[in-house]
């Protein structure tokens, strides 16, 4: 009776058994934010810490189980043992009751070693890969009569620095001049070289924030008033996938951003040009219209575009928005779907990406601008904000004396002009 018991169990578990092993499947542990799919040192040392407890928790699990079962199985009541003697308790056995705090204390231990080996290797770039990550060990100092960075640096990893938003994030190269002073921050996606230690200062302008970039480093958060920092190395070329992790309102879910790891010299082309400022809009009624509508629309007023208007430091940086793979806190994708897809299918890996497509970003700008505070896009439809909350067009929001408190408002032929105007800014 009892074999056949656990006869009926075992044939109703299988499945059940088979279907979990197959969520863990490797296309299922290499998606985008996968932690299972370390791509740089500080998430490889992350995720040997988190299997060295699932195997110990594993061994753990079949010693307490088997004893439980073969208990259950030893010493189970069956017929006519109403009158058998009880067995005699451990409970009060002082070699069972040590014996089961060393284990547990040992077990502690083996947990420990390398949780605290973890924290101090992720706390800050270690001393062993300084020597290859300065900037002069693979960014030259001066090309020509041009300087790339001040010779007071040379010596020190590349830093940046994160400023976290309610919702986005600006990303600043202080060492290498490309800062929100300069009228050269980055949002939302930033690029660093591969193989190459950089540390990350995280600073926070509202309420508490959160860091994370799954395949290259765990969580930190970003505190307002206090300074915070970390370090991530990519080691492999790809587009990588980040998300804050710390509930700060609204948009917390929609709150993204990306990271272009690239070889150091394709990271000198690119610095290079975030410091250039934006071209002459190329003659063309619609986009000439849409250079106005900027202004008129006082979307200059937060926005900068180097170039051709610097005024606004509160907003992302739109001098290059052309070239970005993501809008809106990285929240809209700037690649055609279809084309994205087949390429990560084609090289089995996430981290591939094709180049922003126009006709995408067109769309995407018009829902973004259109969407956001406005009762209509540009279809004349009503529309739903593509981020709730966003203060772009809500002037009372930000708290500053004088502004008006009102919305703007934009016609169809109004954002398509904007759309073809910022298309041009590569």
């Amino acid at each position: 009776m009892f074999s056949r018991f656990f006869s009926r169990v075992g044939l109703l578990a299988a499945p059940f058994l088979a279907l979990i092993m197959a969520g863990c499947s490797k296309a299922e542990m290499t998606v985008r934010q996968s932690t299972l799919d370390p791509k740089g040192p500080v998430a490889k040392m992350q995720y040997d810490v988190f299997m060295d407890t699932v195997w110990l928790v594993v061994v753990l699990f079949i010693l307490v189980g088997g004893l439980l079962v073969y208990a259950v199985i030893k010493f189970r009541a069956r017929p006519g043992d109403e009158d058998a003697p009880r067995i005699e308790e451990g409970h009060g056995n002082p070699l069972v009751e040590i014996g089961l705090i060393t284990a547990s204390i040992g077990a502690l231990v083996i947990i420990a070693i390398p949780t605290l080996s973890a924290i101090w290797y992720t706390d800050d770039v270690p001393v062993e890969s300084v020597p290859t990550s300065k900037l002069s060990a693979w960014y030259p100092r001066l090309e020509g009569a041009k300087e790339n960075y001040a010779k007071v640096v040379e010596e020190q990893v590349l830093e940046i620095d994160v400023i976290g938003k309610q919702w986005w994030f600006r990303f600043e190269y202080p060492q290498l001049g490309l800062t929100n002073d300069a009228k050269r921050s980055v949002p939302n996606e930033f690029v660093i070289p591969k193989g190459k230690a950089v540390r990350i200062n995280l600073r926070s302008e509202d309420v508490i924030h959160s860091f994370w970039i799954p395949k290259l480093a765990g969580k930190v958060d970003l505190m307002p008033g206090r300074k915070n920092h970390m370090w991530i190395q990519g080691d492999e070329v790809g587009h990588y996938y980040g998300q804050c992790a710390e509930f700060c309102g609204d948009s917390h879910a929609y709150m993204r951003f990306r990271v272009e790891v690239v070889e150091p010299a394709e990271f000198a082309k690119w610095v290079q040009k975030q410091k250039t400022d934006a071209g002459a809009v190329v003659a063309s009624p619609k986009a000439e219209k849409g250079k106005a509508l900027f202004a008129a629309k006082t979307c200059s007023m937060c926005h900068n575009i180097s170039g051709h208007y610097g005024a606004g430091a509160f907003a992302p940086d739109l001098t290059h928005v052309a070239s970005r793979k993501s809008l809106a806190g990285a929240w809209l994708d700037n690649r055609d779907p279809k084309a994205q897809l087949a390429k990560e299918q084609q090289t089995q890996n996430t981290e591939s990406s094709v180049e922003v497509d126009k006709e995408v970003l067109r769309a995407n700008l018009k829902k973004w601008i259109g969407s956001s505070g406005v009762a209509t896009g540009a279809d004349g439809k009503p529309t739903k904000d593509v981020k709730p909350g966003n203060r772009m067009h809500f002037y009372k929001m930000f708290n500053v004396a004088g502004l008006t408190e009102t919305q703007q408002k934009f016609t169809a032929d109004e954002l398509d002009c904007l759309a073809e105007y910022l298309l041009t800014l590569k």
